[in-house]
């Protein structure tokens, strides 16, 4: 969860999700952070299909997108990726138990 928490404060996030309520921005813009401040990834936003992406989704009527160029942000969605991949054992969850005694 708190690698979730810190890619995601690399998101552009629309002004019309702001101006809604839907998140909030951050504290000051990504590009004005200094280089030890700067989120693991930078995650684009526009209501527009991008150009030339590593990877897209189209979510509340924009596309989200890392772009092909940017080296660490693909790199960390990877690794993201990898360690999730990894942490799936595709076994079915226990359910919990209940029992009621009778008598």
């Amino acid at each position: 969860m708190e690698m979730l928490v810190e890619l995601s404060a690399g998101i552009d996030v629309p002004q019309q999700h702001l101006v809604e309520g839907r998140t909030r921005a951050l504290p000051e813009p990504v590009a004005l952070a200094a280089p030890g401040e700067r989120p693991l990834a930078r995650i684009h936003s526009s209501s527009e299909a991008p150009a030339d992406a590593y990877v897209a989704v189209r979510y509340r009527n924009y596309w989200f997108w890392i772009d092909d160029r940017d080296l660490a942000s693909k790199r960390a969605f990877t690794f993201l990726r990898i360690f999730s991949s990894i942490a799936e054992t595709g076994a079915v969850p226990q359910v919990p138990i209940i029992t009621i005694p009778a008598n």
